[in-house]
């Protein structure tokens, strides 16, 4: 029943997205972020589209990185530290307040609310470290190149300047003819597809593995070997389980948390800490696939690895803040 309490908030969520786009919500982002990219990140303004994009779209975030690649306006350096923003809680609004929420619905036996912080304390956090993730790359970049820097031109900005000025006078046309109530029944329709397609069998998926290896005694084997690792974040070692089926889905990782917190395993203080963790370094195998595939970027090792130090470092603010 828990795998199918999450579909209204999916539907929600994503009516509310499609809402605020069609009514521009996200264009004004992109003009407030674009000042802020060169001195916070060292990218050209133009790609804050694609990381507005990427906070809601996978897919569409990796074409727009790709194209952008290719025509010249990003170096390899430059597309390796705008996948290190994307790839890390890739699709945050989407994934967090969709399959992340979830987790704020859960209660106590008397009826009390599990997690006591608000949602945007995790969801704030994770934006942060996006950036703080994406400076890794940067920085270690910027030394490892040092030696052999090459600049290259952007194209002629006449040209760059004439495209918004249509981009813009068709949202202007399609904000005209927009419809809140279509636009939100569009939105919450793929909320649907989401939750059936894929955070069902995920977190069914999920409930089973947590049966099978509290079952077996392995739960118990994993807590006591990981326990002194996990206990530096305030968690038990069978919070392990949650982050190992966030790296290979979100969803699922989302499920074993809720599986472990009806077994008496995992407190609401404990679901709170993991929370942010297991969007900052999930669904990694799919997303390599889905974004720096499609990007061709390289170093994607440095990639996965700046995933991981960003989960590290969100688990122990987090256990700091709750």
């Amino acid at each position: 029943m828990f795998a199918f309490s999450l579909i209204p908030g999916v539907m929600v969520a994503m009516g509310a997205v499609a809402v605020a786009e069609a009514f521009g919500a996200l264009k004004a982002c992109q003009q407030l972020l674009t000042p802020l990219l060169k001195p916070v990140l060292g990218l050209p303004g133009k790609v804050g589209l694609t990381m507005i994009t990427g906070l809601q779209s996978t897919d569409a975030s990796a074409v727009m990185a790709k194209v952008l690649k290719d025509d010249g306006s990003l170096t390899e350096e430059q597309t390796t530290v705008l996948c290190a923003w994307l790839f890390s809680s890739d699709a945050t609004i989407t994934n967090f307040l969709s399959t992340g929420a979830a987790l704020w619905g859960l209660t106590n036996a008397d009826g009390s609310p599990a997690i006591k912080i608000s949602i945007m304390i995790p969801l704030v956090l994770q934006l942060i470290l996006k950036f703080f993730g994406a400076n890794i790359a940067r920085f270690y970049l910027k030394f490892k190149n040092k030696s052999d820097e090459t600049v290259k031109k952007e194209k002629t900005v006449e040209k760059a300047t004439t495209e918004v000025a249509e981009e813009t006078k068709v949202e202007e046309e399609k904000k005209e003819k927009v419809n809140p109530t279509t636009v939100f029944v569009q939105g919450a329709t793929t909320g649907l597809n989401i939750g059936l397609k894929s955070i069902i069998p995920n977190v069914l998926m999920a409930y089973s593995i947590i049966k099978i290896l509290n079952v077996t005694g392995l739960m118990d084997v994993i807590g006591k070997v990981l326990a002194p690792v996990m206990g530096i974040f305030g968690l038990p070692g069978q919070a392990a389980t949650v982050l190992l089926a966030s790296f290979l889905s979100m969803g699922g990782g989302v499920g074993a948390a809720a599986g472990l917190f009806e077994e008496g395993l995992l407190t609401g203080t404990h679901l709170a800490i993991l929370s942010p963790a297991m969007f900052l370094a999930g669904s990694l195998l799919q997303y390599a696939g889905r974004l720096l595939a499609v990007v061709e970027v390289k170093n994607k090792g440095l990639l996965f690895g700046i995933c991981f130090i960003n989960a590290i470092v969100a688990m122990l603010i987090m256990n700091i803040l709750v």
